[in-house]
């Protein structure tokens, strides 16, 4: 049995070298990337003649670009300035995914306000989500919510409020079972998560960590208390076939910064990602093909070099 969806990795949690990433993406058979920051700086920043490289060198290695991991809205709710300037990197993103054949660009709810609820703030974020929908259409691009701790919707109940609120086409869920770990809420990843964004499911990251106490520790697929066997089993009885990709967001050797975990991006946060970012690889494949066991042909890629 072929898995439904297909696998990718995120490109800057290997290396900031396009190249460093490809070639680890195709050690493990994967073909679709998703592009954060390249060269030390977010794509938005970068050169149109850069950006054209970059899309001929993942062209020639038989790669695509399946979406953009952009920092749109991770921003002030209530500074017009911020939400502009927001809105003016979404605007050179959509151009980008344009370039790149990506159908989508991932974005926030807004930095969380201390104090105030998420109810409070959900009719103002339904407003500026609204706002994008032409922009997003015009694009032919989807717009998809993911929930983070440091923003208002910290889980995936909230994301699938405010997409149901906003109610186009254009703006769907990402479903990061790993950032439940930090949901302030302790919503549980899987089923709960997963179930409450179903209906709107658009694309998956993968990561995994420990909560111990107050502090939490970011780890390899499956060896978190994120319940992978449970959700993969699950994404195969409903038959997901969208894009499911890694983003390892954790280091062996070193300890990513709350900043980075907010923020990710440039040399610093991709430092010792490599390795990291092949034992999830690694994990990840093992976990699959335990999943699949007993099924037929499970149709995962050959790692003949390990």
């Amino acid at each position: 049995m072929e898995i439904p969806f297909q696998l990718g990795i995120i490109t800057d949690e290997v290396s900031q070298r396009i190249e460093e990433a490809i070639a680890l993406a195709r050690e493990f058979g994967l073909t679709a990337l998703e592009l954060r920051s390249v060269d030390g700086l977010p794509l938005h920043q970068l050169s149109q003649k850069r950006l054209e490289e970059l899309r001929s060198q993942i062209q020639a290695a038989g790669m695509h670009v399946c979406a953009l991991s952009t920092p749109v809205f991770k921003c002030a709710l209530d500074s017009p300035e911020e939400v502009a300037q927001s809105r003016a990197v979404l605007a050179r993103d959509l151009a980008i995914a344009q370039l790149f054949g990506a159908k989508m660009v991932r974005g926030f709810s807004f930095w969380a306000k201390e104090g105030e609820p998420f109810g409070a703030a959900l009719p103002a974020i339904v407003r500026q989500l609204s706002g994008i929908v032409p922009l997003l259409e015009e694009a032919g691009v989807t717009f998809l919510l993911e929930f983070d701790p440091a923003v208002y919707a910290t889980n995936a109940a909230k994301v699938a409020q405010l997409v149901e609120a906003v109610a186009s086409p254009y703006v769907k869920a990402l479903y990061d079972p790993g950032n439940d770990i930090w949901d302030p809420d302790g919503e549980l990843p899987y089923p709960d998560g997963y179930l409450h964004v179903k209906e709107h499911l658009r694309h998956i990251h993968l990561k995994d960590a420990v909560r111990k106490g107050d502090k939490i520790e970011g780890a390899a697929i499956g060896m978190g208390q994120v319940d992978y066997r449970g959700l993969f089993a699950k994404l195969l009885e409903d038959g997901y076939n969208g894009y499911a990709m890694v983003e390892t967001h954790y280091r062996l050797r070193s300890e990513l910064t709350e900043e980075q975990l907010k923020r990710p991006s440039g040399y610093a946060f991709s430092e010792g990602g490599e390795e990291a970012s092949r034992q999830c690889l690694e994990h990840l494949f093992s976990l699959l093909r335990e999943t699949l066991s007993g099924r037929t042909s499970a149709a995962l890629p050959d790692n003949p070099d390990r």
